[in-house]
């Protein structure tokens, strides 16, 4: 008997769509359980068996924020990447997912405030197919400067200048004088406005640190006209000894209260 081709043409039709339909299913249950089927973690980082990405999470965002919040202005982080004897990759592995979590804190924290670590760990469940786990751990490392070190702290568009006590000269640190140069060559040809504010420690009184933090500001606004930014893209203002960043009863917190802060508005 002779089939008909407009019957051929409709179970060729149906077979597709089956076949279409089928695949779909299978992806999903192959590759989407990963998003899907994970533990709760709060949004830490969890990793497959010998794979250097760490699996999507929703909570990520925040739980990066928690991370990012417990380190101090111009702390460092170090994200030690996690290997086991049992994945082929070994070290690299570990290195490769220590170099992902670091990409994934910028821009909030500038790569120079971000460090790499490996580690050899025993054993713990992960292994092919099994529920991927937390392969790394992140360690915040204190700046510790002497009293009269000027420093620079870099977060995202922002620049922070601290300064040695009782001090507007910008001239003591010649880190600090190399790293304006940069940045007003970097600049100098763009629209780009400048907000340059300044604080104080909570030590005198607090019409003496308002000027003092007036003081700081200027001579860092003067330093960026002399170099070739327009007065009119400068914002300058002081803040005095209000919105500490630490604590004013050491003197390292005292120290990191006594700044300039530079924002790039681009």
């Amino acid at each position: 008997m002779k089939i008909p081709l407009w019957l051929i043409a409709l179970f060729f039709a149906g077979y597709t769509v089956w076949c279409a339909n089928y695949w779909h299913q299978y992806r999903n249950s192959r590759c989407c359980n990963d998003t899907t089927s994970l533990p709760d973690s709060n949004g830490t980082p969890l990793f497959n068996w010998n794979t250097d990405k760490p699996i999507p999470n929703t909570q990520f965002p925040d739980w990066k924020k928690g991370l990012l919040a417990k380190g101090g202005q111009g702390d460092t982080l170090t994200i030690t990447g996690f290997y086991r004897a049992s994945e082929p990759l070994g070290e690299k592995l570990a290195l490769a997912r220590a170099s992902a979590l670091k990409s994934s804190m910028m821009p909030e924290m500038p790569e120079i405030r971000l460090h790499t670590n490996t580690k050899l760990v025993p054993e713990d469940g992960l292994a092919n197919g099994s529920a991927p786990k937390e392969s790394a751990s992140y360690a915040w490392s204190k700046m510790i400067l002497k009293a009269d070190q000027g420093a620079i702290i870099e977060a995202d568009n922002a620049i922070t200048i601290l300064f040695p006590s009782n001090s507007t000269d910008r001239d003591r640190s010649s880190e600090v004088e190399d790293y304006l140069k940069v940045l007003v060559e970097k600049h100098k040809t763009t629209t780009s406005t400048f907000s340059v504010v300044g604080f104080t420690d909570d030590v005198g009184e607090a019409d003496v640190n308002q000027k003092l933090g007036l003081g700081r500001a200027k001579a860092i606004g003067l330093f960026l006209t002399k170099r070739g930014i327009d007065t009119k893209r400068i914002n300058i203002d002081s803040k005095g000894e209000a919105n500490p960043v630490a604590d004013n009863s050491t003197e390292d917190g005292r120290h990191q209260n006594r700044r300039v802060v530079i924002t790039v508005n681009r």
